[in-house]
C-alpha cells in the first residue's frame, strides 16, 4: 500500500504540476497558428511599439527588436534612425542602448521623451539629425521617484511626465524638469497611461480591463471587465493539491486521481470561456494604448490579442471597433501604440507586421510605414 500511495502521489504531481511543461509545444503551436511568427524586416522598422507625432506631422517610432528610434516626415519618408545617445545611462547606471521600443510621448518637433531601461529619456534631435541627450529621470529602484519596469508614458497640460511602474504597480508622476513628484497605486501591473484634462487613462493589461483616475490616484471607473482566468488557474490548482492530498490520505487511489483531473478540466474550461467572453466587443484581451481623438469626444484603444481598435466615449462607453488578424491593409497582429496626424489621420504602430498603418478617424485604412 505505501508504494501504491506513493506512485499515485507522484502520479498526480506529474498531472498538476507538469502539464504546463506537456502542453508547452500544443499551445505554442497554437499561438502561432493564431498570431502569427514575427517576421524579418522589409523595411526601416522590425517591432514598432511607440509611436508619436509632434505638431509639424512628424513622426516618430520606437523599435521593440533593435531597440532603436526612427524619425519619418509627415509624408512617411525615412529621416534618420539611433539606438544610442552619448552619455546616456541605464536605470542600473550602465551604459546602454537608449531604447527599448517602448513608448513615446513629443515635447516638441525632433524633442521627445520615451522610456528607456528602468528610467525615462529626454532627447532632442539636432539639425545634422544627431540625437543629444537633454535628461534622465529615474533610477530602477522600489523608492519614490524610482521605477522597475516602466512601459507607457503621457504628458499632461502642464507638461508633466506620467510613467507606468509595472512591477512597483504604480504611476510616477515628474514635472516637466524631470523632479518627482508623487505617486499613485494600481492594483494590477500598469502597461500604458494616458493623461486627459483631469483624468488618466491607465491600461491594466493583464486582467484585460482600463481604469479611469483622478490625478490623485482616485479610481473612477473602468472600460472592459476583468478577467477571471487567473483566480480560476489559482483556485484550480489549490483545490486539486488538496483534494489529492486528503484523497491520497484516505486511501482512495481512484479517487485521488479522477477528483484531481476533474478539477483541472473544469478550471480549463472556465479559462476558455474567459477567453471567449472577452473576444466580445467592448471587452478586451491585452488592451494595449489609450489615444484621445482630435475632437476630444472618443477613446481608441488598441485590443492587442483580439488585432482590432475599438472606440469608446470619454466615459468608456462602446461605440464600435475595427481591424482583424491578419497581414493586410486594415489588419494587425498586435497593434500597439497610436497616435493623431495635425491633419485628422490615425496612426497604428503594428508591431508584428513591421509597419505603421494609416487610417481615416472612422478606420479606413489608407496607406501604411514600414
Amino acid at each position: 500500500m505505501p508504494n501504491r500511495r506513493i506512485a499515485i502521489i507522484v502520479l498526480a504531481v506529474v498531472v498538476v504540476g507538469g502539464g504546463g511543461a506537456l502542453l508547452r509545444n500544443p499551445i505554442r503551436s497554437w499561438y502561432h497558428s493564431n498570431y502569427g511568427r514575427p517576421a524579418p524586416s522589409k523595411g526601416h522598422l522590425w517591432g514598432p511599439e511607440g509611436l508619436a507625432v509632434d505638431s509639424e506631422g512628424g513622426i516618430y517610432a520606437a523599435d521593440q527588436r533593435r531597440g532603436n528610434i526612427t524619425l519619418f516626415d509627415r509624408t512617411g519618408k525615412f529621416i534618420t534612425q539611433f539606438d544610442h545617445v552619448e552619455n546616456y545611462i541605464n536605470g542600473d547606471k550602465e551604459p546602454a542602448p537608449i531604447s527599448r521600443g517602448l513608448y513615446l510621448a513629443v515635447i516638441e518637433p525632433r524633442h521627445l521623451v520615451f522610456v528607456a531601461a528602468h528610467n525615462v529619456a529626454e532627447v532632442e534631435i539636432q539639425p545634422d539629425l544627431k540625437p543629444k541627450l537633454i535628461n534622465i529621470i529615474g533610477s530602477r529602484g522600489h523608492e519614490p521617484g524610482q521605477m522597475d519596469g516602466p512601459e507607457g508614458i503621457s504628458r499632461d497640460t502642464n507638461g508633466d511626465l506620467y510613467v507606468t511602474d509595472e512591477h512597483n504597480r504604480r504611476i510616477n508622476v515628474f514635472d516637466k524638469t524631470g523632479k518627482f513628484l508623487r505617486f499613485f497605486r494600481v492594483p494590477q501591473d500598469p502597461q500604458c497611461v494616458t493623461v486627459w484634462r483631469d483624468r488618466v487613462y491607465v491600461s491594466l493589461n493583464k486582467r484585460n480591463y482600463l481604469a479611469c483616475y483622478t490625478k490623485d490616484g482616485v479610481e473612477q471607473f473602468r472600460i472592459g471587465t476583468e478577467a477571471v482566468f487567473p483566480y480560476i488557474v489559482w483556485g484550480m490548482s489549490l483545490s486539486a493539491v488538496a483534494a489529492l492530498a486528503v484523497l491520497a490520505a484516505l486511501k482512495k487511489g481512484r479517487w485521488a486521481i479522477l477528483v484531481p483531473a476533474a478539477l483541472l478540466a473544469l478550471g480549463t474550461l472556465g479559462c476558455i470561456a474567459d477567453f471567449i467572453y472577452h473576444h466580445q466587443p467592448g471587452q478586451f484581451r491585452l488592451p494595449e494604448h489609450v489615444c484621445v481623438s482630435p475632437d476630444e469626444r472618443s477613446l481608441f484603444i488598441s485590443d492587442r490579442w483580439n488585432c482590432r481598435i475599438q472606440v469608446f466615449d470619454m466615459d468608456g462607453h462602446f461605440i464600435r471597433c475595427f481591424g482583424e488578424r491578419g497581414t493586410g491593409p486594415g489588419q494587425f497582429r498586435e497593434p500597439k501604440q497610436m497616435a493623431f496626424t495635425p491633419d485628422g489621420r490615425l496612426l497604428v504602430s503594428d508591431r508584428e507586421n513591421n509597419r505603421i498603418q494609416i487610417f481615416t478617424p472612422s478606420g479606413a485604412p489608407i496607406g501604411a510605414i514600414e
